[in-house]
C-alpha cells in the first residue's frame, strides 16, 4: 500500500473541519482539558455526540487512550477518532507520534483509506507545523512498509486540514525524507 498525502487548507479559525469528507477524522485532545476548539466545532455539528462518547467511555485524554466510533450517517465523516495526548509536557512530539501510529493502524485494520487530521497552528501547540507534518509522514509511511500491511494494494490517503497560512510549512514538512529506521515511538518502551 502507498502512501498520498494532501494539504486541505479549509481551516478558518477553528471551522472547516466539519465539512470534510473522509473515512475517519482524528482529533487528539491533551489530558485533564476541554475538547478544544477544533473538535468543539465538530461535536456542535454534530449535535453533541463526541461529548456524549466521551462522557460513556470515561475518557480522559491519557497518552495511547483512544475512542472510535461511526458518525451519523448525516455526517461527513463515517468515523471518528479522539486520541490522547497525554498532558503538555516536553514528550509532546512522542505522544502524536503515538496517537497517530494508533489511529493509522486502527483506520487499515477497518480498511478505510482515507485519514483526515486537522492540524493545529504553532501557537496551540509544542511542535512547530513542519515538524508535525514530518512525524505524520514518518508514522504513515513506516505503519505502511511493516510486515502487517505492506502487501495491500491501494493507496492510503492522509489529508492535512489546515489554515491557509499553515499550508505552506506543511507541504515543507512533508517533502523532509522520512527516516523509517527511527520513527520517534514505534520502538519506544516508555521507560525513559
Amino acid at each position: 500500500m502507498k502512501a498520498r498525502f494532501v494539504v486541505n487548507p479549509a481551516l478558518k479559525g477553528t471551522s472547516g473541519v466539519e465539512s470534510v469528507h473522509t473515512d475517519m477524522l482524528l482529533l487528539c485532545t491533551v489530558a485533564g482539558t476541554e475538547l478544544g476548539p477544533t473538535a468543539r466545532t465538530v461535536d456542535e455539528s454534530l449535535n453533541g455526540l463526541i461529548s456524549r462518547q466521551l462522557g460513556k467511555q470515561g475518557y480522559n485524554g491519557e497518552v495511547g487512550q483512544m475512542l472510535s466510533f461511526a458518525a451519523p450517517k448525516k455526517a461527513t465523516v463515517k468515523r471518528i477518532n479522539i486520541a490522547g495526548l497525554g498532558e503538555m509536557s516536553d514528550r509532546l512530539p512522542r505522544n502524536l507520534c503515538k496517537a497517530i501510529s494508533l489511529t493509522v493502524k486502527d483506520a487499515l485494520d477497518r480498511g478505510l483509506t482515507r485519514l483526515s487530521i486537522p492540524v493545529m497552528p504553532h501557537s496551540m501547540s509544542q511542535i512547530k507545523l513542519k515538524g508535525q507534518a514530518k512525524i505524520i509522514r514518518e508514522v504513515v509511511e513506516a505503519a505502511l512498509v511493516s510486515e502487517e500491511y505492506r502487501s495491500r494494494e491501494g493507496t492510503f490517503e492522509v489529508e492535512l486540514i489546515c489554515s491557509k497560512q499553515a499550508a505552506r510549512f506543511l507541504e515543507e514538512g512533508l517533502a523532509i525524507a522520512p527516516n523509517l529506521d527511527s520513527v520517534c515511538c514505534l520502538d519506544d518502551d516508555d521507560t525513559e
